[in-house]
């Protein structure tokens, strides 16, 4: 996938809306910068003005001799506008230090310790967001591409299920089946397998999940899947969880809404499995991310409607501390209203 993306250029470059050309030399030492350095991305050689942009061009060394204190307030700004794709959409590093991240990547040392130099706190995450400045620094286009792919890791959790002689297989289907019933003949014959045999003690649990999510974990998209016009997104996954074949209208944000609203009720926890887990705007109501609960403290995500966000397990806590870290949202559970039906059914019985 990555032969066949266009990589980024290696000029540095921060765009704002054309109607903050005025205010930008107290906003930019506001945020940190110098005055010199400010005085020098406002000169005419280094703005441009497209449309209803404006474009300061840093070189990518002053790049690299930002604070990490104003790289953080300044990147913190960029992210709010939409042309600055790797501030808005920048490496997250979770749960592990740079150097721990790359670890077994192709990277030469110098690469990751300009990396780590560069890095920012987002949240408790740490942040990477000057890909075009390190791909100055390639020796070869065969090098550049290397860079760009280790840009696109992604930490997933490889779970395995343990079952025995003495697993409560009932409660076991019940709870992976959805309930009484749904999708029951899928799970009840390898759950079977496993215990029946001398050598195996646990399966995947990939193998658990419906057909669709089954197909699509540790994968990323393909370019095919621009062809409906836009690539697939956290609600999409999350909504087309338990459908044999996507239903692409789901990329239509306001057809996903009413879906939710006619198929779904609000849970609370604890959550169970195939649950949709919306993060909400605590003013709006706004969902800006979804996933899917599994069991214990992980789920189903795609962190991104980009090409390079693959479809993971992960633990919810770090894909709050992707999502949440501006400690404006909160986290809402839905389940399906038949999956609830079936569940109480379960109850009763």
């Amino acid at each position: 996938m990555v032969d066949t993306f266009a990589l980024p250029s290696t000029q540095p470059r921060w765009s704002f809306p054309a109607s903050m050309k005025a205010e930008l030399p107290s906003l930019l030492q506001k945020l940190g910068l110098e005055q010199v350095l400010v005085s020098r991305l406002l000169s005419p050689s280094n703005m441009a003005v497209d449309g209803d942009r404006v474009h300061l061009l840093p070189t990518a060394a002053e790049v690299e001799e930002l604070p990490t204190l104003t790289r953080t307030a300044l990147y913190t700004e960029l992210a709010k506008y939409p042309d600055n794709e790797y501030c808005v959409d920048p490496v997250l590093i979770v749960g592990a230090s740079v150097s721990d991240w790359y670890r077994t990547s192709k990277l030469r040392p110098e690469l990751v310790s300009k990396i780590e130099k560069l890095s920012y706190l987002r949240g408790e995450t740490i942040a990477f967001s000057d890909i075009p400045v390190i791909l100055n620094y390639a020796q070869s286009d065969l090098e550049a591409r290397q860079i760009f792919k280790a840009c696109t890791r992604t930490r997933s959790l490889m779970v395995r299920i343990q079952v025995n002689k003495n697993t409560n297989v009932e409660q076991l289907l019940n709870y992976w089946s959805f309930g009484v019933g749904i999708r029951r003949k899928d799970v009840e014959p390898i759950i079977q397998s496993i215990i029946e045999s001398d050598t195996l003690s646990d399966l995947p649990l990939s193998h658990m999940l419906p057909a669709l999510p089954r197909k699509l974990v540790y994968t990323y998209p393909g370019l095919d899947m621009a062809k409906n016009g836009l690539l697939p997104d956290c609600h999409w996954t999350s909504l087309n969880f338990y459908n044999f074949e996507p239903h692409q209208y789901l990329l239509d944000s306001r057809l996903a809404t009413s879906q939710v609203l006619e198929q779904f009720i609000a849970v609370e926890t604890p959550f169970e499995f195939g649950d949709i887990l919306f993060f909400l705007d605590n003013d709006t109501g706004d969902a800006f991310h979804s996933c899917v609960y599994l069991a214990d403290d992980l789920v189903y995500t795609k962190n991104g409607r980009n090409i390079l966000s693959p479809w993971v397990i992960s633990t919810l806590e770090d894909v709050k501390k992707v999502y949440l870290f501006r400690g404006n949202g909160r986290v809402q559970g839905f389940r399906r209203k038949d999956i609830s039906a079936s569940r109480r059914a379960g109850s009763v019985q």
